[in-house]
């Protein structure tokens, strides 16, 4: 193939629609269940607001003013990329397609990684703090000093009766004013593949194994994350989805974004004779709400 400003423009076209086709291609993205959206303009975005949930109280004298709760809790936008290097010699050669396999794993990959965050941040729960400054899975969670406090932290592997103990946590969940929050509109258990068959054993069987009816079943839906392995393999999540705000928050800088340096005089083109196509983005996954979640480290016996 002779390099044209006509060919160069068919070869960079057939690239990105590899690219994006692969990429829409790739299934929803179950962030947007898990996760509230916010829109950041800076490096760092501040949720003074987590934590004013209040209820309603009669109404005797002057009325009670629920202010927001002065909580410093951020998120720091990270930036991700990704460079596809294609030598100049194979689209002359018109070997373009030997590119095509990575173009189409580079938009899958893409796709999901929101979803990878949202599962690493999820296991990192039980070591990094969230807007009440304890851990996001804690025993001690305080939302507003002096007013009531809740646990969302379990250390038992997942079973049927530890299972039922979080939903019992999570239905009977109280707000700071110690009022409850009405939860379990929409109950989710996350697990990894390791315990996926338990998983389904508890909220989709319709029998036990004795042959008795399964009273849990259908109370909460089931995903299983791939990215829940290793370390975290043993870790399992409840976590209510119904309610208007989310457990997690995304966090978007700049949206993804696929741009090349695809032209002749373009400076890794003249130097190296290489086409570079990037994946880019910018923004973060962090901590919502702790009070619509629950997990256990899977770390104790059932």
């Amino acid at each position: 193939m002779i390099l044209t400003s006509a060919t160069l423009q068919a070869v960079n076209k057939n690239v990105r629609t590899t690219f994006w086709d692969a990429y829409h291609g790739a299934g929803d993205q179950l962030i947007d269940q898990f996760a509230m959206r916010a829109q950041s303009s800076a490096a760092e975005s501040i949720y003074g607001w987590l934590g004013a949930i209040p209820g309603l109280v009669e109404l005797i004298g002057e009325p009670t003013i629920a202010n927001l709760l002065e909580h410093a809790y951020s998120i720091s936008n990270k930036e991700w990329v990704r460079i596809i290097g294609v030598k100049r010699a194979d689209i002359e050669r018109d070997n373009l397609g030997t590119y095509s396999g990575l173009l189409q794993a580079l938009g899958i990959a893409a796709r999901q990684h929101p979803d990878e965050l949202l599962f690493t941040a999820m296991a990192a729960g039980f070591t990094t703090a969230g807007y009440t400054g304890k851990n996001f899975f804690d025993t001690d969670h305080e939302p507003k000093a002096g007013g009531t406090k809740f646990s969302n932290k379990g250390t038992k592997k997942i079973s049927a009766a530890n299972f039922d103990t979080a939903r019992q946590n999570i239905l009977s969940r109280l707000n700071y004013e110690g009022k409850p929050m009405g939860l379990g509109r929409k109950l989710t258990l996350v697990v990894s593949p390791t315990y996926d068959k338990t998983a389904r054993d508890i909220v989709l069987a319709d029998n036990l194994a004795s042959g008795a009816s399964n009273t849990l079943k259908g109370t909460a839906t089931l995903v299983t994350s791939p990215w829940l392995a290793g370390a975290s393999e043993h870790n399992w999540f409840l976590l209510d989805l119904g309610y208007p705000v989310k457990p997690f928050i995304n966090q978007v800088e700049r949206e993804l974004e696929f741009t090349s340096q695809d032209q002749l005089t373009d400076e890794s083109v003249f130097r190296l004779s290489e086409f570079r196509h990037k994946a880019y983005r910018r923004g973060n996954v962090g901590y919502g709400m702790p009070e619509l979640a629950y997990g256990s480290t899977g770390a104790d016996a059932a």
